[in-house]
């Protein structure tokens, strides 16, 4: 399957993407940032986009906080 991995650089903000071809998410997201590393960035991966431009998660990846702004009454 081919992902679209879209991201960033972590020490300059600087915009990265690639197209990778894998057989899962994670091996995708390990293939982009060797690729990325290769080319001078430290990538973090902000968007894994696969088939019908849908978004795909890493089910391997613990999941992420969502952080929700509280209001202060």
């Amino acid at each position: 399957m081919v992902y679209l991995i879209a991201g960033l650089d972590r020490s300059t903000l600087a915009r990265w993407h690639d197209h990778v071809m894998a057989a899962d998410v994670s091996i995708a997201t390990r293939i982009a940032q060797a690729r990325a590393a290769a080319q001078g960035f430290d990538l973090v991966v902000a968007a894994v986009v696969g088939p019908n431009s849908s978004l795909v998660s890493d089910p391997a990846e613990p999941s992420h906080p969502r952080f929700l702004r509280r209001n202060a009454a």
